[in-house]
C-alpha cells in the first residue's frame, strides 16, 4: 500500500509549468518582441496614461476623506489583499506586497506624464534587476528580473484587451502592475523562506505558489471588481478578461520563468523537518 500523499491538482499543474518552463519562456519572448515591435507606442502610453490619471486624481482630492470616498472599493480591496498576503504568506510577504505596491505608485507619480521618462525609467529598472539577479543574494533579487521581463508581456496583453473594448488605460494598468509586482515580491519572500529551511528549489517554488494561490486569485478578483465599480467602466467581459490575464501571467509565465533564477544559492545546507506529533514521554520507572 502506497502511504505517500498524492499531489493535488494545483501542485500537479505547477509542477507541469516547471517542466515546460522553456516553452513558456519562448512563447513569452516571442510575444513580447511582437508587442514591442508592433505596438511600442501603445505600451508606452499605458504608464503615461496611468501617471496622468494618478496626478489628476490626487489633485482633485485634497483630503484623505476625499481620497477614500473617490476610491473606497479599491481601498477595501487593497486592505483585503494585504491581509490575505499576511495570512497565507506570512508577515514578511505582507510587508513585501505593501512596499512593492507603494514603489509602483511612487514610480507613476514621479513619471508625471512626461513622455521622455518611460524609457529611461524602464532602463534603470532593468539594469538594477540584472545587477541584483547576478550579484545580490536575496530572494527578491531572484524574482525581480523575471518580473521585469514578464511585466512587459503582461502590459502587452492588457493593452490588447483594452484596445478591443476601446477602454482607456487610466489607473487600471497602474493598479494591475502594482498588484503584479506585489504578488511577485511576496512570492519571492515566501520561496526564500522555504529555501532557508532547506527545501529544494523546485519544491520551494511550488510551495510558495500554492501558498499564494488564494491571495493572487481572490485579490485579483477583488481588484478587478473594485476598479470596475470605482472607475465607472462597468464592462464585466472586459473585467473578466483582465482577471484571467493576470492569473495566466502569474501562474503560467512568471512562475515558470522565475524558476530560471539562482534560487539554489539561497538554500540552507541543513533541512528542517517539522514533527507533527510530539513524542510521548516514556513513563518514569518506579523506584524500588
Amino acid at each position: 500500500m502506497d502511504l505517500r500523499e498524492k499531489p493535488g491538482k494545483v501542485q500537479t499543474f505547477l509542477e507541469l509549468m516547471l517542466r515546460f518552463r522553456l516553452i513558456a519562456l519562448v512563447v513569452m519572448v516571442i510575444a513580447t518582441v511582437s508587442f514591442v515591435a508592433t505596438g511600442w507606442q501603445e505600451i508606452v502610453s499605458l504608464p503615461l496614461g496611468s501617471s496622468e490619471a494618478l496626478g489628476m486624481w490626487l489633485a482633485e482630492t485634497d483630503t484623505a476623506k476625499g481620497l477614500w470616498e473617490s476610491a473606497r472599493y479599491i481601498g477595501v480591496a487593497t486592505i483585503a489583499c494585504v491581509v490575505m498576503f499576511v495570512v497565507f504568506g506570512g508577515v514578511r510577504a505582507g510587508i513585501a506586497s505593501v512596499v512593492s505596491a507603494m514603489l509602483s505608485f511612487a514610480a507613476l507619480y514621479v513619471l508625471g506624464g512626461a513622455e521622455s521618462m518611460p524609457l529611461p525609467m524602464f532602463g534603470i529598472l532593468a539594469l538594477v534587476a540584472v545587477v541584483m539577479f547576478i550579484f545580490v543574494k536575496l530572494s527578491v533579487a531572484c524574482a525581480l528580473f523575471p518580473f521585469v521581463l514578464s511585466w512587459l508581456f503582461l502590459s502587452g496583453i492588457l493593452e490588447i484587451i483594452s484596445s478591443k473594448f476601446d477602454a482607456a488605460a487610466s489607473l487600471m494598468w497602474g493598479a494591475h502592475s502594482a498588484f503584479a509586482f506585489a504578488c511577485a515580491m511576496a512570492f519571492a519572500v515566501v520561496a526564500g523562506k522555504h529555501l532557508s529551511e532547506g527545501a529544494p528549489q523546485a519544491g520551494a517554488l511550488v510551495k510558495s505558489a500554492k501558498q499564494l494561490l488564494a491571495p493572487v486569485v481572490i485579490g485579483s478578483l477583488l481588484l478587478v471588481a473594485a476598479m470596475t465599480f470605482d472607475m465607472g467602466e462597468r464592462n464585466w467581459v472586459y473585467a473578466a478578461l483582465q482577471f484571467v490575464a493576470v492569473l495566466v501571467w502569474f501562474f503560467v509565465f512568471f512562475f515558470s520563468i522565475s524558476s530560471f533564477g539562482p534560487w539554489e544559492r539561497l538554500r540552507s545546507g541543513s533541512r528542517r523537518v517539522e514533527m507533527k506529533d510530539k513524542k510521548k514521554k516514556a513513563p518514569a520507572k518506579k523506584k524500588k
